[in-house]
């Protein structure tokens, strides 16, 4: 079990991001990582923006892991 911080969905930046991952053919194309391309956004983005830091604290999650 481990803790998870979620992103804020509705940020600007994440919606931004996900929504150009998701919508790239070449993402399937590629067969990409989706799941691990997704979380590394969330850690990097997670340091810089304070909306992001109070809803994960708000939401935080245990998940298995």
């Amino acid at each position: 079990m481990k803790w998870h911080a979620p992103v804020d969905p509705d940020c600007p930046e994440v919606r931004e991001f996900t929504e150009t991952l998701l919508n790239d053919p070449m993402t399937e194309a590629m067969g990409a990582p989706v799941d691990e391309i997704l979380e590394a956004f969330e850690i990097k983005h997670r340091r810089t923006c304070k909306r992001c830091q109070e809803f994960g604290v708000a939401n935080i999650e245990v998940v298995e892991g």
